[in-house]
């Protein structure tokens, strides 16, 4: 307190005694003043310096962190690359195997069934390859001119009974696929999807792909997808297939969808364990079924996806590639990113 009573009696002696020059008339001040002042001044300084260094701590901190952030996202960059080539190679390996089957039937015990672990030195890589033509194609119920496929749509509401799903999806499914606007008894047309929120139209034909069931009326995501015991639509389902399926390697449901009664499976399945189907055996195991359809079973597969899951120092890299197999080429038909 009594430095600060000195401050301002100094302060007010030395605002009143100014002369026109605004400096002091009485240039000297008492040796406590200057004391004093240089405390001030000393303190001000340190406080300066002390400000200049955290600055440049600071500086320092955020310039440390760029770098380190830089250096992982080089680092991060080169794996991301690396593990794309891999994945890359990995969907290269695998039309490789695919081709190297000749067989004239395809079967569980063929080269390409079992998945494939590939390492490399920059990582490893899984491969899966899938027949699609061990399933059900849902684009099958439309003929080409727009008609639909009775035989196809059978098979399609017989996967439904099996699965213990509503018959009325049929319904919706071939709204979806035909242009007209009358909805059938539980379908539904442009004014049901309009009043939804978002609104959307359905297609007027037919799907783009497996996952735009979604879209339809009464394909919930429980009746789509799978849990862990049973499966859902989407894993019985395709969009790619000639509109035959490889009973060689179809699931039992898909068996069950396309008229064979449950012994008739077991009895399939059994043979099937042993050896590769055909046309005889199967005739054998049930004519009356088999002799319908003829033109809707084969025993080769043509459509496969191939799943490459590749990994880099630690980066995680997923890639499917959609393939069709013929006349001992492989033609690319789509990508998918997982």
């Amino acid at each position: 307190m009594k430095t600060m009573d000195a401050f301002v009696h100094i302060f007010l002696f030395s605002f009143f005694t100014k002369g026109n020059t605004g400096r002091i008339s009485n240039p000297s001040r008492p040796s406590f003043f200057k004391r004093e002042e240089k405390k001030v001044k000393d303190g001000f300084i340190l406080v300066i310096t002390l400000g200049f260094l955290a600055i440049l701590a600071a500086n320092a901190f955020i310039l440390t962190e760029f770098i380190n952030y830089r250096m992982e996202l080089q680092h991060n960059q080169t794996s991301r690359f690396l593990v794309e080539k891999l994945s890359r190679a990995g969907i290269t390996a695998a039309e490789a195997i695919l081709l190297m089957d000749n067989n004239t039937y395809d079967w569980f015990s063929d080269i390409w069934v079992k998945p494939k672990h590939i390492d490399f030195p920059e990582g490893s890589v899984d491969i899966t390859i899938e027949p699609l033509d061990a399933r059900f194609n849902i684009n099958s119920i439309l003929n080409r001119d727009k008609s639909f496929n009775t035989q196809a749509a059978t098979i399609f509401s017989n996967l439904l009974s099996v699965m213990g799903f509503p018959s009325s999806l049929l319904d919706a499914l071939l709204d979806w696929f035909d242009s007209d606007e009358f909805p059938r008894v539980f379908g539904a047309e442009s004014d049901y999807y309009g009043s939804l929120h978002p609104p959307y139209k359905p297609s007027n034909g037919p799907l783009n792909d497996i996952y735009e069931l979604a879209y339809i009326k009464g394909f919930t995501p429980e009746i789509l997808m799978h849990n862990d015991e049973n499966n859902g639509l989407l894993d019985l389902l395709t969009t790619f297939s000639d509109n035959k399926i490889n009973v060689n390697m179809a699931d039992p449901i898909i068996l069950q969808a396309l008229g064979y009664s449950s012994e008739s499976v077991e009895k399939i399945l059994n043979e099937r364990e042993l050896r590769p189907l055909n046309m005889n055996i199967l005739m054998q195991i049930d004519r009356q079924t088999t002799s319908t359809l003829t033109r809707v079973i084969k025993f080769t597969s043509s459509y496969f996806r191939i799943t490459s899951k590749a990994q880099s120092n630690g980066v995680l890299y997923n890639q499917s590639l959609i393939v069709q197999r013929a006349n001992n080429k492989i033609a690319r038909l789509r990508w998918e990113k997982n």
